[in-house]
């Protein structure tokens, strides 16, 4: 679908939020919440996600 794209975007922030809640309560030597949350970073980077709002609106012509 058409919004796919966003909602990819917006599951990997709710992620993203999730990890660094979890980096806080982490045990000492365990960067298993900042290895997930780098790895959500890089998917997003490397597929242009962005959110909602600062995609490019398309005008699509009336016939």
């Amino acid at each position: 679908t058409p919004d796919c794209r966003f909602q990819a975007f917006d599951l990997f922030r709710q992620a993203m939020e999730a990890f660094e809640k979890a980096e806080t309560m982490r045990p000492p030597g365990n960067d298993d919440a900042l290895l997930r949350w780098n790895t959500c970073a890089r998917i997003i980077a490397r597929n242009k996600l962005v959110p909602r709002d600062e995609e490019e609106r398309i005008e699509f012509p009336l016939e």
